[in-house]
């Protein structure tokens, strides 16, 4: 009870319990635990302050061809997580023959918006200069996420297509608009006016956190986070997932509909009415059809986008 009384007047109780929750997880490769272990993994320290992480994963007896890029930004409600959690999952996808760059963004409070979008941006800088040194093509780069690292990639996505929001949020593009050839989004929420409608556990506490003001919905830059809004018809082309057990199951079919609007091509896995009741974030458990289903879907949507 002493938590829950003490958030009500201060965030930080209440992050760092939710943030211990979400720490206690850890994904497993499933059936495809041999390969991964083959994946070589180095960290690098990215430029900036504070100063953000890369976890690179590499598949082993590579040839001088270069291979796609992505980088990964990990969920955990802004508060949580790191590259180590979704190990399994990124080496999994870079033995697929990929280079997979997990980005340690700095969570919240420790650090407030924008700074993970920031950290995200700079991630790209660098690898655009810098992926050659681990097998990486600097002009065949995806951006992925689950979760709130949904939410930034899929703003990153936009920041690199979108003028209006880069002038908005004083930043320049870390990409040439076509060396982004894909976003990768499971189970994340893109409309900050109707996400706390979905229920979800602790959504308060997340954004509370991350914008630093208990009214977090009404703060002056939030809808800089709404992809919803900031996705032109430059966005480039989207994979989206949600189980259909997930809360953010609206969110998924909202954004869904604005990008086609848009003219933007949209690959979608859902499961509405097949009784699965897949919960959030179950793309990662690769001992199931479906998330092995989904493994399947982005191996084959990096690759029709790769040349």
């Amino acid at each position: 009870m002493l938590p829950v009384l003490v958030h009500a007047f201060s965030v930080q109780p209440g992050a760092h319990i939710v943030r211990a929750l979400f720490e206690a997880d850890h994904l497993t490769a499933g059936p495809f635990a041999e390969e991964a272990a083959a994946v070589d993994v180095t960290e690098v320290t990215l430029p900036g302050t504070p100063a953000a992480r890369l976890r690179l994963s590499v598949p082993p007896h590579s040839d001088a061809t270069l291979r796609p890029v992505i980088l990964w930004m990990h969920g955990g409600g802004w508060i949580s997580g790191s590259p180590t959690q979704i190990d399994a999952y990124a080496r999994v996808l870079a033995a697929q023959g990929f280079t997979v760059a997990s980005l340690d963004y700095t969570v919240a409070p420790d650090a407030r918006y924008p700074v993970p979008v920031e950290q995200a941006n700079s991630a790209l800088t660098y690898l655009r200069t810098e992926a050659p040194r681990f097998g990486g093509d600097p002009t065949q780069i995806f951006l992925g996420g689950d979760s709130a690292g949904a939410q930034i990639a899929s703003q990153v996505a936009a920041l690199q297509t979108s003028s209006t929001l880069r002038e908005r949020m004083h930043l320049t593009a870390a990409l040439e608009s076509e060396h982004l050839r894909g976003v990768i989004l499971f189970c994340g929420f893109h409309d900050m006016d109707t996400v706390m409608r979905t229920g979800f556990p602790a959504l308060r506490t997340f954004g509370w956190a991350y914008l630093g003001r208990r009214d977090w919905v009404t703060h002056p830059r939030i809808e800089e986070l709404s992809t919803v809004r900031t996705a032109t018809s430059d966005y480039p082309d989207v994979y989206l997932t949600v189980g259909d057990g997930d809360p953010f199951e609206d969110q998924a079919y909202e954004f869904d509909a604005v990008l086609r609007a848009r003219g933007v091509d949209v690959t979608s896995r859902y499961w509405t009415g097949t009784g699965e009741n897949l919960p959030h974030e179950y793309q990662f458990d690769l001992d199931t059809a479906p998330g092995q289903t989904v493994l399947e879907d982005v191996v084959a949507f990096v690759e029709a986008r790769a040349t």
